[in-house]
Parts: structure tokens; C-alpha cells; sequence
């Protein structure tokens, strides 16, 4: 089998994430990969991929969303029309060409929602890519099921073509007998995310503010991008928290690893999400989480959750206060959880791509 695999995304956060487990996944399976990557990236796509075969990368001078690309991209996708079974775009940005046997991932609607905090014009755009794979894509993957309702209550006469398959926890995260330097030396509460709107962080800086003085905790705030001051900021200044606050600033993986491999306990206060994965990458650590009470959360860990109002900081109060000084709760609640972790095996995942793939290429998608 040869697919072109969309890599515009490489070294993102979430889609970024996806893409490189799923290309190294494939690609371990046989699966011949051809892949559009900036050029800017080139050094660390071959450190990433140096000993992955079946993977031939296009370094391209053009990036995702990009006018340039729109039609740069449908000319090497013509070029390879002869030469690939399947066309798969981990994300909705199709270009201006689509070949038969087209796929794409929809991961959330968050644009057509009331937590969209970016511009106008970006949420224009994406409109615009959302229609266009709607309309000529062969399949529509959906992460959740909670996605899945999203685009049924938006658009009409789709569900012929969604697919739902779940995300997984890379390797990197379940490997727990690696040996990682411990980055934090005191006992703290893990948050990593980025810092938008719909991630609720100030509710869990105004949970902490109210039970610090109960608490020998720090609060570790791992992930986002460099920027300006912002209103989580503000508010750790407001509540005269810094000295208990550290914030990590575009953490690498084996950071992350470290800091959830360490953690007392995973917060998770999201207003919104598709799926949910670093909750996931908790567990597989042997951190148990905390959720907001959230339709895809719910889906997600089900009746191995503990969920907390997102809404309210003392709800959440009591429920980090609940985990961290009950230590049979505590221990119980990460035995739930890594039992439902299984429900997001690899393999099985990948199986589910790979079944897809085949009907589609035999014309009974």
C-alpha cells in the first residue's frame, strides 16, 4: 500500500503529535509514505524518522493554511496521482487539487463555538478548509464520538462518511522503565496544555490560590508558546502565587515525561476539547487525573473519572484536595484508570486505519 500522508502539521502540538505517531505507525506496517514537510524542519524530520523505513519526505518552502501551498502542493499531488493508493490530510487543509481516495481528520469545531479567542479572519478560513473536505473528502475520520455528534448537528447529510477512530498514547509515554531526571524537587499538581481560552486555566489557578495554605504543593504550568504577558499571568500575580507557580514555556517531550512521571496529580479543567490525550499520557505515567465534567471527557474515561465542575473553583478545590490527602482514593483512582487506558490500544487503533484504508482502495468505503 502507498499513501500520501499530509506532514504540514509536523512539530504542532496536537495534530503535530498525531501525525508523527501515525506516520511512524504505518510506516512500521509497511505502508510506503510519501510526505510534504517544511523545509525549515528538514534536520529534525530525519533525527525523528532516521530509523523508520518506508518513509520518502518532499521538503517544501511552503506551510500549512498557505496560499503558496494551496497550489504548490496540488501539482506534487498530481505528480504522485500514478503512484499512491490513498491520499490522507491529518487536519482539513486540503489543496486546491483532490484526488479520488481522499481522507482527512476533523479533531474539533472549537471555531464554531463561543471559545474561538483568535481572530475573525482565522475562523473565516477554517470555515472555508471545514467545507471543502466536507464536500470532496472520500471519509471523514472523528477522534470522539463527541466530535462525531458536533458535525451532525452542523452539517447535514455527512454521516455516511464519518469514521470514528480514537487517538492512542505513544510509545514514548508507556515506556515506564526509562530512567528520567526529576525537573521539579518538590511535590506539585501537573497541568500541560496550551493556554487558550476553552483550556479553563484560571480555574485551576483560582482552585489552587484558595488551598495553598493547606497544601505543600507547587503548581506546575507546563506548555504554550513564547508570548506576552496574559491573564494567567495576571492572576498568579493577583492571588500571590508565584513562589508556588512555575511555569514551563514550550517543554520538550522528555520534559513532559519527566514532569508527569512525577506529579502528585494530572489537572485537567477544559471547557472543550475533541478528544483529551495528555489525560491519557498521565495515566500511562502513573499520574492520576482530574477532569472537568465535559461530554468528551465523560466519553473518554467514562466511569474512571473524577470529574469537577469547570465552572467552579471550589468544586475543583475539593477535588484536588480529595485525591492528594486520601491516599487509598488516590491509589484506587489510578487503577481505574490505567484499566481504561486500555481501551486505547495501538495496535487495535491502527488496525482500524489500516481496514479503512483497504475498503477504500477497493471502492467500498
Amino acid at each position: 500500500m502507498k499513501l500520501y500522508l499530509d506532514g504540514l502539521f509536523y512539530k504542532g502540538a496536537g495534530i503535530g503529535r498525531y501525525y508523527e505517531s501515525l506516520t511512524k505507525e504505518f510506516a512500521k506496517r509497511g505502508i510506503k509514505i510519501y510526505t510534504c514537510v517544511p523545509s525549515t524542519l528538514r534536520k529534525d524530520f530525519e533525527k525523528d524518522f532516521s530509523d523508520i523505513p518506508n518513509i520518502e519526505p518532499i521538503f517544501v518552502d511552503f506551510g500549512k493554511f498557505s496560499l503558496k501551498g494551496f497550489f504548490a502542493q496540488s501539482k506534487i499531488l498530481k505528480r504522485l496521482k500514478e503512484e499512491v493508493d490513498l491520499v490522507f490530510y491529518p487536519h482539513i487543509n486540503l489543496p486546491y487539487y483532490i484526488p479520488k481516495n481522499t481522507i482527512v481528520t476533523i479533531h474539533d469545531l472549537i471555531p464554531l463555538t463561543q471559545f474561538w479567542d483568535r481572530n475573525e479572519l482565522k475562523r473565516k478560513i477554517f470555515i472555508f478548509y471545514l467545507k471543502r473536505a466536507l464536500k470532496y473528502s472520500t471519509k471523514i475520520i472523528t477522534i470522539s464520538n463527541t466530535v462525531a455528534d458536533d458535525l451532525r448537528k452542523n452539517f447535514k447529510d455527512i454521516d455516511k462518511k464519518i469514521e470514528i477512530i480514537y487517538e492512542f498514547v505513544d510509545d514514548k509515554f508507556i515506556k515506564q522503565n526509562q530512567a528520567y531526571d526529576r525537573i521539579v524537587d518538590k511535590p506539585y499538581l501537573l497541568f500541560v496544555g496550551n493556554r487558550k481560552r476553552h483550556k479553563n486555566l484560571s480555574l485551576l489557578v483560582k482552585a489552587f490560590a484558595m488551598i495553598k495554605e493547606k497544601i505543600s504543593h507547587y503548581l506546575v504550568i507546563a506548555g504554550g508558546k513564547d508570548r506576552e504577558k496574559d491573564e494567567v499571568d495576571i492572576l498568579v500575580e493577583e492571588l500571590n502565587i508565584q513562589e508556588r507557580a512555575i511555569q514551563l514555556i514550550k517543554p520538550s517531550d522528555e520534559v513532559i515525561i519527566s514532569l508527569y512521571k512525577f506529579a502528585d496529580l494530572f489537572v485537567f479543567p477544559s471547557l472543550f476539547e475533541g478528544f483529551g490525550l495528555p489525560p491519557l499520557e498521565a495515566v500511562s505515567l502513573g499520574c492520576p487525573v482530574i477532569l472537568s465534567d465535559i461530554p468528551i471527557l465523560r466519553e473518554i474515561f467514562g466511569e474512571a473519572g473524577f470529574y469537577f465542575n469547570p465552572y467552579s473553583e471550589e468544586d475543583l478545590a475539593e477535588a484536588i484536595l480529595k485525591v492528594i490527602s486520601d491516599e487509598k482514593f488516590k491509589i484506587g483512582l489510578l487503577e481505574k484508570q490505567k484499566e481504561r487506558l486500555k481501551m486505547f490500544d495501538k495496535d487495535k487503533i491502527i488496525d482500524q486505519y489500516i481496514s479503512l484504508f483497504e475498503r477504500i482502495i477497493g471502492g467500498k468505503p
